[in-house]
């Protein structure tokens, strides 16, 4: 009978433990396809906002007012009929991020999403000003603590404050505005915000005779390219290059009516280069990038290569994905999933290769293959998988990154020079209010070129990835006017920077191109040929395009110098850096054999498959590059 009576409890525990697991199932797929219930009376009072602010359209389901209220954003006191009073405490631009908990995450709407997204480097831009400080020689290093909502007095800071602190989450947005080319700031609503044309024109309106609108703008999970223009076409101008267009020094009057230009509502002018392959494809920025990248992980990460979770793998895969099942997804990643109506029954979430979080428009197909959903298009997206060549590699090509061989282009700026200018007026971009003082840039060249391949970390792995000149410039502080006493008023730099140019194409660049080229090795631009000196000897030779600067006897748009290696300040990054002397001789030792032995395929399975081998079996007629 004890075992009986044992079993029985044992029985009824475990009938109560799939109770209590099936309990929470169901409340996770409830996530799927949320019902918004309208607030009772009981949780908060009866609003009387839309007693005055009637008919009003245009509102995304889950923030409809008649479900959330209008208090629920914008505070105020709703439930007073006095318009002064009503208006009270009233913030105009919810989703700015200095109220954004009060607003966004209160009552239960995004309360973990509104306190991880002030770490995320799209908040504080914590990357620019501490490379900013570095450079200014501030700091003795490109990491470190930096918020550009939160800047000191310093040369650098100021710097940041009179020319680059507009591009960030955490501006304040002081005015209601549809997303454009010149967006700046605004917080939750930088992104989420969509102006539709009625409400556009309404909001005209009001402006210009104070008729209250009738249309909202919707509040939407709908993030379009047009929403990362204003801030990513500056700087790497990635949302530039992605659409395939390079910006230029010309005068919009000197190319009017010529297609092959654009000009953007900011007056700068762009000429078309080739547009990145995924953009070819239809794909949006969003469709690659992840919610965590975006609106943070809750780890305060140092530069955008280290918050970046996806990488090309993930798609277009090496090896077979790993992958969970519905039931693995967060909270969040359910709640994404209903709002866009996708169905998940049955689907398997393929797993970033970098932090192993699932992508949820990335799915298992029934091929063993992976299937990319655009979150806004709805297309069906087929990534092809790594060729075997990219797989199994060639000897000495394992630590290459996919874009070291497939970036189409990146921009080059080789030589700029920034002043502080008393007698000019500037503006104060945390506060939009305009100061005497001027921090002016001036540049005279603008290039689209291959980018240059250098070295990084990548965790605790050195790779070989794309660089551009990201700092060679002077900087002049003879007339600002609180400079500290010892510091220099003169600086000259010379650091390279690495680069996602997201210019992505489908045929990689040849072995020319990195091994005969002296831009990808860092020389800079220029003729590098391979001369014969006799007994199957011969010798590399480099003639620059552009002259040396006298400040360290380097062409102006060079990395290194031939055949020599640079310490010291080199790179916008830790641990990043130029090719050794030993990297570079190998590098044009395949370079002189490739003069007569393509990088074919037969060759490279012949040759370059294993090149050390092939080195022991050259012909008398071989040259061979002589080093000394």
């Amino acid at each position: 009978m004890k075992i009986l009576r044992y079993l029985i409890i044992i029985i009824l525990i475990f009938i109560l433990l799939l109770l209590t697991l099936a309990k929470v199932n169901i409340f996770q797929f409830q996530q799927f396809y949320p019902s918004p219930q309208k607030k009772t009376s009981q949780a908060t009072p009866a609003e009387a906002c839309l007693s005055c602010h009637l008919p009003m359209s245009g509102f995304s389901a889950a923030h409809r007012p008649e479900t959330i209220g209008c208090a629920s954003c914008h505070l105020g006191k709703p439930e007073s009929t006095d318009k002064a009073e009503a208006h009270s405490g009233m913030v105009l631009v919810p989703g700015n991020l200095s109220q954004a908990e009060a607003t966004c995450g209160a009552m239960g709407c995004h309360p973990t999403l509104t306190k991880q997204i002030h770490t995320t480097l799209m908040s504080t831009g914590r990357g620019l000003v501490t490379v900013n400080r570095y450079v200014f020689g501030e700091t003795d290093s490109p990491n470190g603590e930096g918020h550009l909502s939160h800047l000191a007095d310093s040369p650098a800071d100021d710097h940041l404050r009179r020319l680059c602190a507009g591009c960030h989450l955490g501006k304040e947005k002081w005015h209601p505005a549809p997303i454009d080319e010149t967006s700046r700031g605004g917080g939750c609503t930088a992104c989420h915000l969509i102006y539709s044309p009625e409400a556009i024109s309404d909001l005209r309106r009001y402006t210009e005779t104070g008729t209250l609108p009738g249309s909202h703008p919707s509040l939407t999970l709908r993030v379009t390219n047009a929403h990362c223009f204003g801030c990513h076409s500056r700087s790497g101008r990635i949302s530039t290059n992605y659409e395939g267009w390079h910006e230029t020094l010309l005068n919009p009057e000197e190319v009017q009516g010529d297609s092959r230009y654009r000009v953007l509502q900011d007056s700068r002018m762009f000429e078309q280069e080739t547009a990145d392959v995924h953009f070819q494809k239809g794909m949006e920025c969003m469709d690659c990038h992840t919610w965590r990248e975006v609106m943070g992980d809750g780890v305060a990460h140092n530069h955008q290569e280290e918050q970046v979770e996806i990488s090309c793998e993930d798609c277009h895969r090496v090896t077979a994905p790993q992958s969970v099942p519905a039931s693995a997804l967060d909270l969040t990643e359910l709640k994404i999933a209903g709002l866009r109506g996708w169905s998940l029954k049955g689907q398997k979430f393929v797993l970033t290769r970098k932090t192993g979080r699932p992508l949820i428009n990335v799915v298992v197909n029934n091929s063993d293959g992976v299937e990319m959903i655009g979150k806004n298009s709805g297309i069906r997206f087929r990534p092809k998988p790594t060729l075997p060549i990219c797989r199994n590699g060639i000897s000495g090509h394992e630590r290459l990154s996919c874009q070291s061989c497939h970036t189409a282009w990146a921009p080059h700026c080789i030589n700029c020079h920034t002043e502080f200018d008393p007698s000019q007026v500037g503006i104060n971009h945390l506060t939009g209010q305009r100061q005497s003082g001027r921090w002016v840039e001036y540049g005279s060249d603008f290039l689209a070129e291959p980018p240059s391949l250098g070295i990084r970390l990548a965790g605790k792995q050195e790779i070989v990835d794309t660089f551009i000149p990201g700092m060679i410039l002077t900087i002049d502080m003879q007339l600002y006017p609180t400079h500290p006493r010892n510091a220099p008023r003169h600086i000259f730099r010379r650091l390279y920077a690495p680069i996602a140019a997201h210019t992505t194409v489908a045929v990689a660049r040849d072995c020319q191109s990195c091994h005969a080229n002296p831009l990808a090795i860092g020389y800079g631009q220029g003729e590098l040929t391979f001369q014969s000196l006799g007994n199957s000897r011969g010798q590399w030779i480099f003639d620059s395009h552009y002259a040396t600067r006298e400040e360290d006897g380097l062409p102006y748009d060079a990395w290194i110098g031939f055949l020599q290696e640079r310490g010291g300040m080199v790179s916008t990054r830790v641990g990043a850096r130029p090719f050794s002397v030993q990297e570079q001789k190998a590098i044009l030792q395949v370079g002189a054999c490739l003069t007569c032995h393509p990088g074919n395929s037969v060759n490279i399975q012949r040759i370059y498959g294993n090149f050390p081998q092939a080195l022991k079996q050259t012909s008398p007629s071989c040259v061979l590059p002589a080093w000394e």
